[in-house]
């Protein structure tokens, strides 16, 4: 259920996001370059509203496709800088003997366990093509040989599913397109999934919920962190832990999908508004 639902969350914003994209990318070639595109929403109702004089609403369309591209931009190049400065500040804290006994007694032979030196709990995977495990040594502290190999599984599962970049490019939609509501609720429904899905997967390699359950709940009694980091990662105790309890307490519990009413009318609206501009231009 979680691993087909995550699926279809991904696969409509990437939908979205694309058809909005395809949009802006031939109405930006039209503007700089001329080119005579035909089934260009975005430039259909761009040449409409002009000839209808509302030259006003025009020049908003074409600052709402600079911004956005230049938006996306940033954030692709903040992210990158953020990524690169985190990973060289965490392997200037790495405790060389920690790493080397996780690695040794939980190594695969792929991505490698780092153990930074911190009094806070936590464990997290991050990178885009170099996806690597950070637990700190507050962690390891707080939990036993089994609690910390539970949450070794979980980070693996997400490393190995490229969870880090897949919810940075949700993210980074749902920043773009803001006026579409729903690219935020896919986003969040998203991460919900594969945390759950990262939990299953602990579970089954342990035989037992009960090591990757009671790790979560010393992490919650010590306090979970007051928020995630700003760069890209996928943290073991920053999201739906409500969710994640239930799930470990009742594995067949079923959590039916409900959409977001008001969000999806919004939405809707929005679409369906720019379907009407579309028909009215090509009449």
């Amino acid at each position: 259920m979680w691993n087909n639902r995550s699926k279809m969350m991904f696969a409509s914003s990437i939908m979205v996001a694309a058809v909005i994209l395809t949009q802006m990318g031939m109405y930006a070639m039209h503007m700089l370059f001329g080119w005579k595109l035909r089934f260009n929403l975005l430039q259909m109702c761009n040449n409409w509203m002009r000839s209808q004089g509302v030259f006003s609403v025009g020049y908003v369309l074409d600052a709402l496709v600079v911004c956005t591209f230049v938006m996306a931009c940033a954030l692709i190049v903040r992210q990158a800088i953020l990524e690169r400065r985190a990973r060289r500040k965490l392997l200037a804290a790495r405790h060389p003997e920690y790493s080397g006994q996780l690695n040794d007694t939980y190594g695969d032979g792929g991505r490698a366990l780092i153990v930074v030196r911190c009094e806070r709990p936590v464990a997290f995977t991050m990178g885009f093509v170099r996806r690597d495990v950070f637990l700190t040594t507050g962690l390891l502290e707080l939990l036993d040989a089994k609690e910390i190999e539970a949450v070794i599984h979980h980070e693996r599962f997400h490393g190995r599913h490229a969870d880090p970049l897949k919810t940075f490019l949700l993210s980074l939609f749902a920043t773009m397109f803001w006026y579409i509501p729903l690219m935020k609720w896919f986003h969040q429904q998203y991460k919900i999934a594969r945390e759950l899905l990262a939990d299953q997967y602990a579970i089954d390699r342990m035989g037992t919920s009960a090591d990757i359950g009671s790790a979560l709940l010393k992490l919650m009694k010590k306090g979970l962190p007051a928020g995630p980091m700003s760069l890209a990662h996928v943290s073991f105790a920053d999201t739906s832990v409500n969710y994640r309890i239930r799930q470990i307490l009742d594995p067949e519990e079923k959590a039916p999908l409900k959409l977001p009413l008001t969000l999806t009318m919004i939405s809707v609206h929005i679409m369906l508004s720019l379907t009407i501009l579309f028909l009215w231009a090509l009449r």
